[in-house]
């Protein structure tokens, strides 16, 4: 008899037992997935910053390929083309992020892209629309070849990177190799 009651009360029990999680295991796996969701963040974040990095570096070799072209055709070194020994002096100890298209930053980039294209005979198409980095910052420039009579010192062409400042450790740019015809380098 007692067996049988032993018998009943362990089916009793089963037939009683829900099938389900504990508040535990729920917790478990909500902490899992919030881990996994910021692991997923912290990667997405990257991914986009190098994305962002990658569309200056080409932009800023476009802008590149463009000012050789227009030094070889011209036969002027930048400084001449643009008449300008430092495009983005005006640029420099500011964040450059959100600068107004009026602010002499911009223009300066503006003017020096104008006289690159005009120097050549058929003009660059597509030179026009470089006009900002992906962090809203205008690109500089700074012309330095011929500046001081002996030197040799290259020009430059650089976006202010992520925090908006020039001469940062996040910048990113290109020195553009002297002109063919600057040969006491």
């Amino acid at each position: 008899m007692f067996d049988k009651y032993i018998s009943n009360r362990m089916q009793s029990k089963k037939k009683n037992s829900q099938k389900g999680f504990t508040l535990v295991e729920l917790l478990i796996v909500i902490a899992i997935i919030g881990v996994l969701a910021s692991i997923i963040l912290i990667s997405l974040s990257a991914a986009r910053t190098r994305a962002k990095e990658v569309k200056v570096r080409t932009e800023l070799k476009s802008a590149m390929t463009a000012i050789n072209a227009a030094r070889f055709e011209s036969e002027k070194t930048l400084m001449e083309i643009t008449g300008s020994g430092c495009s983005d002096c005006v640029c420099r100890d500011i964040d450059m992020r959100g600068l107004p298209d009026s602010h002499g930053c911009q223009w300066n980039w503006n003017h020096a892209m104008t006289k690159i294209s005009e120097s050549m005979k058929g003009g660059v198409n597509g030179l026009s629309e470089l006009q900002r980095d992906p962090w809203n910052s205008p690109y500089a420039i700074d012309e330095n070849e011929g500046e001081f009579p002996g030197t040799c010192i290259l020009d430059r062409i650089k976006s202010a990177g992520p925090d908006g400042y020039l001469f940062t450790v996040d910048d990113i740019g290109f020195q553009i190799p002297h002109s063919e015809d600057f040969d006491h380098c």
